[in-house]
């Protein structure tokens, strides 16, 4: 009974606070382009990035988010493409997006300028048939059941040298409306049914400081908002010994600590983990969250650097 209760709990948390609806990273430096469109190209080879985050060990119905991305900047490094597939569940409420980002890149004297388009599938389902409930005829199901399919658009600036970038983002432009009112049914019966996709913006940057030959810092930064919710910002630090290992640590506000690990295999596949603790309530109910990532960047020839990059 414990189980079922702490799960409806999430699950119309979830519901009532609609405004926070994106998936939560705390690798986002591994991938830009889950956040930024105009991400796509700036590791200046064919990329490929895949995560996978388990939120709220212990608790049932928590969040789990997995992702995969490709990217890659064309032939002449003016242009930049990318793919990305998002899925994301918590309880009976399920989110998948499909990403088509496209960068029109502006090389400048120092670094690069990239403005960011992207067009979204978007599909929003909450799968109340698959809940085991008392009376067989509960019209909840029924009612409230949704399988939407829908259409959106982002947009996204981003600059980087090879030691800083800072980017400016807005996955979603679109406020789709998230109800599906019954037929039949009158204003005053689905007047408390009304959700919608907020609108959601993201900014980043982050620098990376040489302590000596083989100790480099990046302090970086994430700053969220989204109407209705509260703004959230990640302060991160992370350090790196040899180019190879990264170990540091992040501060979300009005959540808790982060500790991360990064470790460069070879120039091309890097690995990365981090463990999420709440300072919240939650707490009393959860081990903490896991997320790990994976990259690997297809280096040939002309694309090949002199260290792997850090962002």
């Amino acid at each position: 009974m414990k189980n079922i209760l702490l799960t409806a709990c999430f699950l119309l948390f979830s519901l009532g606070a609609i405004a926070q609806q994106d998936a939560m990273y705390s690798q986002y430096m591994f991938n830009g382009l889950v956040l930024n469109p105009a991400y796509a190209g700036s590791r200046e080879a064919v990329s490929i990035s895949a995560l996978a985050r388990t939120q709220w060990l212990g608790i049932p119905g928590a969040p789990n988010t997995q992702n995969i991305s490709l990217h890659t900047p064309s032939r002449n490094r003016k242009h930049g493409f990318g793919i990305t597939l998002v899925n994301d569940q918590i309880a009976y409420l399920g989110q998948t997006w499909l990403n088509l980002s496209y960068a029109y890149r502006i090389q400048m004297k120092t670094g690069t300028l990239a403005l960011g388009l992207q067009g979204t599938f978007y599909n929003y389902r909450i799968n109340w048939n698959k809940a085991v409930t008392i009376n067989p005829n509960d019209p909840v199901p029924l009612m409230y059941g949704r399988n939407l399919n829908l259409p959106n658009a982002g947009f996204g600036v981003f600059y980087n040298t090879d030691r800083f970038y800072a980017g400016l983002s807005i996955p979603h432009l679109l406020i789709n409306s998230l109800d599906n009112q019954q037929p039949g049914l009158t204003l005053s019966e689905t007047k408390f049914d009304k959700a919608w996709l907020k609108r959601h913006y993201f900014v980043t940057a982050g620098y990376v400081i040489d302590l000596s030959k083989d100790v480099k810092l990046k302090p970086s930064f994430l700053f969220k908002y989204v109407y209705a919710a509260p703004m959230e910002l990640d302060l991160n630090a992370n350090v790196y010994f040899n180019n190879k290992w990264g170990v540091g640590a992040s501060y979300r506000t009005g959540d808790g600590i982060i500790g991360l690990f990064e470790y460069q295999i070879n120039q091309q596949l890097k690995i990365g983990y981090a463990y999420d603790y709440p300072f919240t309530e939650l707490r009393k109910y959860t081990s903490g969250t896991h997320e790990i990532a994976i990259t690997y960047d297809f280096i040939f020839g002309n694309d090949a650097v002199v260290s792997p990059r850090v962002f």
